[in-house]
């Protein structure tokens, strides 16, 4: 029904959400409950953006919740690493008494499973089964949710290396060497995605490393196809999420999102380049390859 009335009223050439029916004035939000719900809405929105949704998915998820909350009189604008929201009690004059909310987010990688989560707690929102405080409780737990284990992104990353080379034309061993050149380098690709390097530095160590192993592979087994292992284990790296996103934005209308987007994504991709072709054009001057 969500999505019916949604694309009824766009027909109508009205925007959806300012068709939805405000909160009964006599239940106005004083200016500390404001605070609360604009507080919580940035919180719920940034998981969102640090957990790779698109930046439709969590400027409607922030809509639903400020409009469940009661807030009336606000504004959300939202860019792939930034959230910027204003509200304004309904009893304040125009232009008083706003409370502004800037929240910086400068990396983002993904995690469907908290997206879901904080899908789940505005729908929950929206029918009324959460207030306030439960809420704030609920972004909590979820705050505290860890990461996928590293034992699955290890098995998650070989299984990738290996099947990508096989689908690609290769055999089952250089499948077998693929998945094994992403289980060596994926734990190196982890630890510097916490720390503060660049993406075009991190990419490019990764890539000099699957390059490398892929080579002495190459040199030390007979019947191994180079670029078949090559083209499997770099795929844990290509950065798949970000271009689709990217996609999905610009799509939407948000083109500075969007942009953002397609040019970390570029970024990422030119880093694997880099030290892919940093190995290979080293070993091809010195004969081995």
């Amino acid at each position: 029904m969500y999505i019916i009335n949604r694309y009824f009223y766009q027909a109508g050439g009205r925007s959806w959400r300012q068709e939805r029916a405000y909160p009964d004035p006599e239940l106005a939000m004083n200016g500390k409950e404001i605070k609360k719900a604009v507080d919580i809405s940035a919180r719920a929105g940034t998981i969102l953006l640090r957990s790779g949704a698109d930046i439709t998915r969590v400027e409607d998820t922030i809509n639903h919740m400020m409009r469940a909350f009661g807030v009336v009189r606000y504004d959300i604008f939202t860019i792939t690493n930034g959230i910027f929201l204003s509200a304004t009690p309904d009893d304040a004059p125009e232009g008083t008494g706003d409370y502004t909310r800037i929240c910086d987010v400068p990396k983002n990688s993904s995690d469907l499973g908290k997206v879901d989560m904080v899908n789940t707690l505005s729908r929950d929102i929206e029918a009324g089964l959460c207030d306030l405080d439960g809420a704030e409780a609920r972004l909590d737990e979820i705050e505290r949710v860890k990461g996928y284990p590293v034992a699955l992104s290890l098995f998650a990353a070989a299984l990738a290396a290996g099947t990508f080379s096989y689908l690609f034309g290769g055999s089952l061993f250089d499948a077998v060497l693929a998945a094994t050149c992403g289980l060596a380098y994926y734990p190196i690709a982890m630890k510097l995605g916490g720390t503060r390097l660049s993406k075009l530095l991190t990419n490019g160590i990764c890539g000099f490393i699957l390059a490398l192993l892929s080579v002495c592979f190459f040199k030390l087994l007979p019947g191994v196809n180079l670029d078949k292992v090559i083209i499997g284990a770099i795929m844990p790296l290509i950065p798949g999420v970000s271009f689709v996103n990217s996609v999905r934005d610009i799509a939407a209308g948000d083109y500075i999102s969007g942009t953002i987007r397609m040019i970390d994504a570029i970024v990422t991709a030119a880093g694997i380049a880099l030290g892919v072709g940093l190995t290979i054009l080293i070993f091809s001057r010195l004969g081995v390859i």
